[in-house]
């Protein structure tokens, strides 16, 4: 017999499994299922499209202020892997009391919206190192902290017996989709200004916006059974 989400046996009440047929099978989890999984393709196309060409970006800059390549080079690993990573942390940091405070939709909204307004503040405003340097933890926060919001909101979507089988179908899934952005972000950098490629690829937030309408808010609800 089953009773919420366990079933009984001779030893006891266990926990009753899921598989990808019944999330799938099951309308309400399948739309859950595919929105959250290509909300995450958006955020992690959106890392390797946009988020990880902080340091190209600020390389671009240097050798446009005169800086020799080797500089450059050295630079602009400082700027990514310390100045960039650090806005990066206090994001990921962040988004979880956001989620709590707002709700999972708003803080997705929020952060869509305002990722997709600095990636061309960030490639277009400085006019010297020094500039985008002070933009870059902007950057990195903003276009990376949606990924703390994942392990909070994809568990909080499916009931109990499908919770692990449809977070880990939202996540993994996201990452086989997110491939179609890293080869059209390969393709569109080999044959544009690094600038106007990375502006280009962070529309990518634009469909997360669509997305996020298509998913229910879980923030002081109960979860499903």
């Amino acid at each position: 017999a089953a009773w919420s989400g366990t079933a009984a046996t001779s030893g006891g009440v266990v926990p009753r499994g899921g598989s990808l047929i019944e999330l799938l099978g099951d309308r309400r989890w399948r739309t859950r299922a595919v929105a959250g999984m290509l909300l995450a393709a958006v955020g992690l196309g959106a890392f390797w499209g946009v988020t990880v060409a902080g340091q190209k970006l600020a390389e671009q800059r240097l050798l446009e202020d005169g800086v020799s390549p080797e500089s450059a080079q050295q630079q602009a690993k400082f700027a990514y892997g310390i100045v960039q990573a650090a806005g990066g942390g206090v994001g990921l940091l962040a988004f979880g009391p956001l989620c709590a405070r707002f709700g999972r939709r708003r803080a997705f909204t929020v952060a869509h919206l305002l990722a997709l307004v600095i990636v061309p503040i960030t490639c277009y405003v400085p006019t010297d190192y020094t500039q985008l340097l002070l933009l870059l933890p902007l950057f990195g926060g903003l276009t990376l902290g949606m990924h703390a919001g994942y392990a909070i909101y994809f568990p909080e979507l499916f009931p109990a017996h499908l919770r692990a089988t449809g977070a880990g179908f939202c996540f993994n899934g996201g990452r086989i989709v997110s491939c179609i952005v890293l080869l059209l972000s390969a393709e569109l950098k080999a044959v544009l200004d690094l600038r106007a490629a990375v502006t280009l690829l962070s529309l990518i937030f634009l469909f997360g916006l669509i997305v996020i309408r298509f998913l229910p808010e879980t923030k002081d609800q109960p979860l499903p059974a």
